[in-house]
């Protein structure tokens, strides 16, 4: 597991992928959103005591991310670190969350993603922990407005091991259940990432549903192509 450096904030200059420095503006922001969106997954009970955690990019290489212990439904802006990618984290004491690793990952692999949640939402994490994929649920919203989620094989949370597991599945998907731990979304923006996983338990709650009432629509290779083609045309123009 890589080790998380820290070091002092003052001096240190964040500069944008492409826009010059960082406006403590920006940063506080981000910080809101943050608080909003972990008050959100609260309140839908998709995270239990001190589990989860959420970040958010503020430039191409520097991201804001939940401390380690914090309780994503309580959270205060003091709660919230600004980390660079290669693990160091710009405050005096703070370590980010022990899950880093996914949320560098996500970023690294992806530079269309500007936001990661990592959460528990119980029937997706039931699936989870049951090792099995939300795969078979075929209604079209879901598909469209999420697309097929992923199941990352296990491995032992906060390691470089997941992290690299999780890389494998990041650039065909949005939305990943971790194999007996819980639930992973990405997005352009936190409003975004947290949308897709309430879809992520949404299609747990149905597809638990339908399997107890019998076997889900199945569609046609042809009708599936089609919704998919939809999804890659509305990911196009940035609709989702």
């Amino acid at each position: 597991m890589r080790k998380v450096q820290r070091r002092r904030a003052s001096g240190t200059q964040i500069k944008g992928s492409s826009s010059g420095p960082v406006s403590p503006k920006r940063i506080a922001e981000l910080k809101k959103q943050m608080i909003e969106v972990g008050d959100y997954l609260a309140k839908r009970q998709y995270h239990a005591a001190l589990a989860g955690n959420i970040s958010a990019r503020v430039s191409g290489d520097h991201l804001l991310c939940t401390r380690h212990g914090a309780d994503i439904g309580l959270l205060r802006p003091d709660d919230i670190v600004l980390c660079d990618l290669g693990g160091h984290c710009l405050g005096e004491g703070i370590l980010p969350t022990s899950e880093f690793s996914l949320h560098r990952a996500a970023y690294e692999e992806r530079q269309d993603v500007a936001a990661v949640i990592h959460s528990h939402p119980p029937t997706a994490l039931a699936f989870a922990a049951a090792s099995v994929p939300l795969d078979a649920l075929m209604l079209p919203e879901m598909l469209v407005l999420l697309g097929p989620v992923a199941l990352v094989p296990y491995a032992t949370p906060g390691t470089e091991d997941l992290a690299d597991r999780l890389r494998l599945f990041l650039h065909a998907h949005d939305g990943f259940l971790l194999e007996n731990h819980g639930a992973l979304t990405v997005g352009k923006d936190l409003a975004q990432a947290a949308l897709r996983m309430e879809l992520l338990e949404h299609n747990a709650r149905i597809t638990l549903l339908v399997r107890q009432l019998g076997k889900p629509f199945v569609l046609k290779s042809e009708e599936l192509e089609s919704l998919m083609e939809i999804r890659r045309m509305m990911k196009q123009q940035g609709d989702i």
